[in-house]
């Protein structure tokens, strides 16, 4: 007789539905799991916008690299800045290649540099040694 009742006490609790309490923990672990989410996804947006920005730098920089060496030896000097959308690409070009205990003569080392100011204050530099009659 007691086996009885207890097959019908369960028969009648799987009937019931769920309290409120049972169901406002559920909503408060799925909301938590849902911001961590959200916030991840904040965090990738933010990297990848700050991926193309660097990503352009090094592009511009490169293109203003290959213009110089493309120029006569004698004809590669310093230039002014120049200012293309958000980026200042500014170049600087040093007679002979020092470093120490070496020079090279008939070589010009150049220096580009990219600086944009989006998500603080940044630089990408590239650097090329050009010798003459090569």
């Amino acid at each position: 007789m007691f086996n009885k009742k207890v097959i019908k006490r369960t028969k009648q609790m799987s009937k019931e539905g769920f309290t409120l309490v049972e169901v406002m923990i559920g909503m408060a672990i799925f909301l938590i799991g849902f911001l961590a989410v959200g916030s991840m996804q904040i965090a990738a947006i933010n990297g990848n916008a700050g991926a193309r920005e660097a990503t352009e730098a090094a592009t511009r920089a490169t293109n203003q690299l290959e213009t110089l060496i493309a120029l006569p030896f004698e004809s590669i000097d310093d230039g002014d800045p120049e200012t293309v959308g958000a980026y200042t690409v500014s170049w600087e070009v040093l007679d002979e290649f020092e470093s120490p205990g070496t020079v090279l003569p008939n070589t010009k080392t150049i220096t580009v540099t990219v600086t944009w100011q989006q998500r603080g204050p940044r630089s990408f530099e590239v650097t090329y040694m050009k010798a003459d009659n090569l």
